[in-house]
């Protein structure tokens, strides 16, 4: 099985439904559901026991469909009037730590960098969103290549080395991990003070649980983002070291200069995104010699049959 499998999804689901009927024995009472346990017969035990894998499978595939949509959530991405509502509050209190920044300041820099995308772009209203943000528009500042870094990634990705992609999967296995354990934390919180408020679940199990839970949620999220910035480093990497390997698959002639380069990566994402360019004489191919020599040296096999139309 999988290793991330395991990690990501099975064990923090496992430990989620364990502490969900952790919760419920303790409602109905330890030692009636241990008797209840005890007198379950052998094919009852093996449903019981089928039941409770089934039901953390079903969590595992759940989160693996949802976990894009996981990922977007912590970033900011809400809807609703409620989370439009909620995003424009985050978003304003990310541009005051924008705002309050000098990059005359070292320290004020490197938060710019990893944790702020180009000043250009809108923040995100967490501050995930922002660290994945500066590294997905990184390759597109004006400074830097002009390269819309989340359109041309799937390109660039198949063509990275073998060991690159391992590590940006072990990054971004972590990053996903975090936030599974944040989430399901959070999910577990309320489901104690419930618990707490409609049951008989004794201050001594929900107080502990719920504020246990709760900090752990925190620290999941503020783990996220630390992955997310190995993460980040990663794509910028990715993104220096071969974005000109991709030209390359793609026949075409490499820029000398880095403000051609800029203006290839306009026309080239223009070509692909729209099917037209507004310059067209930048995209210029090179002549594939060593191709064409070997096929010219293959002559055509003469037919043996009659010509058409005889």
């Amino acid at each position: 099985m999988d290793r991330r499998f395991l990690s990501t999804l099975l064990y923090p689901s496992f430990v989620f439904l364990t502490g969900c009927g952790a919760l419920v024995a303790t409602q109905l009472g330890w030692t009636r559901t241990l008797r209840w346990c005890a007198a379950l017969d052998g094919s009852r035990q093996v449903l019981l026991t089928t039941a409770a894998v089934t039901a953390t499978l079903l969590l595992c595939l759940l989160l693996s469909v949802h976990l894009r949509t996981l990922v977007q959530f912590y970033e900011g991405y809400w809807h609703g009037p409620l989370g439009r509502l909620v995003a424009r509050a985050g978003v304003k209190r990310q541009q005051n730590r924008w705002d309050a920044l000098d990059t005359r300041n070292p320290a004020d820099f490197e938060e710019r960098y990893f944790f702020f995308p180009d000043a250009a772009e809108m923040p995100l209203p967490t501050r995930l969103g922002n660290v994945l943000r500066a590294a997905e528009g990184y390759p597109g500042s004006a400074d830097r290549y002009g390269m819309d870094g989340v359109f041309f990634w799937p390109r660039l990705y198949s063509l990275l080395p073998d060991s690159l992609r391992t590590s940006l999967a072990d990054a971004r296995s972590d990053l996903e991990r975090m936030l599974v354990v944040s989430a399901l934390a959070g999910v577990f919180t309320p489901m104690a003070l419930a618990f707490a408020l409609l049951g008989d679940v004794p201050p001594a199990v929900w107080m502990p649980s719920a504020g246990g839970t709760a900090l752990l949620s925190v620290a999941a999220y503020r783990g996220a983002i630390r992955a997310a910035l190995g993460y980040g480093e990663l794509v910028r990497a990715a993104f220096d070291v071969h974005r000109r390997d991709l030209l390359q698959r793609m026949g075409l002639v490499l820029p000398e200069r880095l403000d051609a380069e800029r203006a290839l990566w306009t026309a080239l994402a223009q070509q692909l995104y729209g099917g037209l360019t507004e310059r067209p004489d930048l995209l210029r191919f090179t002549p594939a010699a060593d191709e064409w020599s070997g096929l010219r040296q293959i002559s055509p096999p003469t037919p043996s049959g009659p010509a058409p139309g005889d």
